[in-house]
């Protein structure tokens, strides 16, 4: 395969497929290549402090957030070597032997190459990089990095300028900036310990993972109960991973508009890659849109989906589904390993807002895990009176309440008695009128 064509495939990963704009870059990258190089093989780097100012991507005005004023260390100021094979190809880095975990992740990756840049760490910074692009070909922010590195090498081309003029350039360029501000910026696991998301009402230790998705940070979050844990423990956040939603954002209202719908859904089955279109990844959980509220509500449409990504790109832009939430194939396969079952419920927000948990006396089914916010005033969420099976009552698993066009709505989930011959969990949906609640549905025992 010539230099050429594996360009124009790098290119067309990065989403720029117009001829004119791909004759353009090819041609300014050729230029980088020719003198990176040279610097590369064996110049060192011996001033005493350097700026990352990438040639492809221009940190004063885009903003990336990889960018660093650090001084190399003496590790750093080695020559660097880099090999092509005959067709062009770059010959893998060398890196140590060690066994593939399910940490070295195309994020992970991305996130220890920022780091040690951010840290002055230059070479090793490249080696991680050069090493995420071996791995993840098609991990388009993963290539954006990588090429700025190298080209932080190059002298600036005279003519990059008009790369930027290419409105299909400037387009992608900005997603991956905007894809890596939300990669670097979020809230980890650590800074979530204790704290539960504001919908979270009520959680029997029946229900052993709640999925979340923060559509703002682009972030897709699962809380679990410890397997060692009391039946009253808080859950907490074990898993995390970015994620893609709506090309038109949220607040999901019409067939065919581009939105994620925002509210409390139940994963409905696993639908695994032999059954799918390329489209859907490694994997799929369908969820019960639209819910009794969504069709209270009249909104349509249908099909949304947590699922993975196709061949042709590691992830997607923050923005960029038809309405389903969208994951890495790599993320989307440990969520799947975590083990997450039917009627597990997931939150879709605009945007989450976390609480510290107040902890509450065992067998309270009327209050929350969470602090409450402003309830005092509202009535319990009752029980449905057609929810009895000889007398005996069904069992509260969990309950979501949250703010919907102005309105607080609310789900409340019920396990039947052991007696009864129903094995359905029943799921009932509240809106507040006043100072009560109106049930909007009316499920009935099996």
């Amino acid at each position: 395969m010539s230099l050429i064509t594996r360009l124009q495939r790098l290119l067309l990963q990065l989403g720029i497929s117009s001829g004119t704009g791909q004759m353009m870059l090819i041609a300014a990258l050729l230029s980088l290549l020719a003198f990176g190089a040279f610097r590369l093989d064996g110049l060192n780097v011996s001033a005493k402090s350097a700026q990352f100012t990438g040639s492809l991507v221009r940190p004063a005005s885009l903003g990336v957030p990889w960018q660093t004023v650090h001084e190399f260390e003496p590790e750093d100021l080695k020559p660097l070597t880099r090999s092509f094979a005959e067709d062009g190809a770059p010959v893998p880095p060398k890196v140590a032997a060690k066994p593939r975990t399910l940490s070295d992740s195309g994020e992970s990756l991305f996130l220890q190459s920022s780091r040690l840049l951010q840290q002055g760490h230059y070479a090793q910074a490249l080696k991680v990089a050069e090493d995420m692009a071996y791995r993840y070909p098609n991990f388009q922010l993963g290539n954006l990095l990588l090429a700025d590195l190298t080209a932080t090498m190059a002298p600036r081309p005279s003519d990059i300028d008009m790369v930027w003029k290419n409105p299909e350039s400037q387009r992608r360029l900005s997603e991956l900036q905007i894809e890596a501000q939300r990669r670097t910026r979020h809230a980890g696991k650590e800074a979530l310990a204790g704290k539960q998301p504001e919908p979270l009402r009520y959680l029997s230790s029946k229900i052993n993972h709640v999925v979340l998705v923060d559509a703002h940070k682009s972030r897709l979050y699962v809380l679990a109960r410890q397997t060692d844990a009391l039946p009253d423990a808080v859950p907490l956040v074990i898993f995390d991973a970015y994620v893609s939603v709506g090309n038109s954002g949220t607040g999901k209202w019409r067939e065919g508009d581009g939105k994620t719908p925002v509210g409390v859904y139940f994963v409905q089955k696993h639908l695994t890659d032999p059954m799918l279109p390329d489209l859907y990844g490694s994997g799929a959980l369908t969820l019960d849109y639209p819910s009794p509220i969504d069709k209270w509500q009249k909104r349509t449409g249908s099909g949304i989906w947590l699922h993975g990504s196709a061949s042709s790109q590691y992830a997607r832009a923050p923005t960029s589904t038809d309405g389903c939430v969208v994951l890495a194939n790599d993320d989307m396969t440990r969520l799947v390993q975590l083990g997450i079952p039917p009627e597990t419920p997931v939150i879709i927000a605009e945007q989450l807002n976390w609480h510290t948990v107040t902890a509450l006396a065992s067998g309270d089914q009327t209050k929350s895990l969470v602090t409450p916010v402003k309830r005092s005033s509202q009535p319990p969420w009752p029980q449905p009176a057609d929810l009895r099976d000889g007398g005996e009552a069904w069992h509260m698993v969990s309950a979501f309440q949250w703010k919907d066009q102005q309105q607080t709505v609310a789900v409340v989930s019920y396990d039947p008695p052991a007696s009864s011959a129903s094995k359905h969990r029943l799921h009932t949906y509240w809106i507040m009128q006043g100072d009560q609640w109106q049930q909007v549905n009316r499920p009935s025992a099996p």
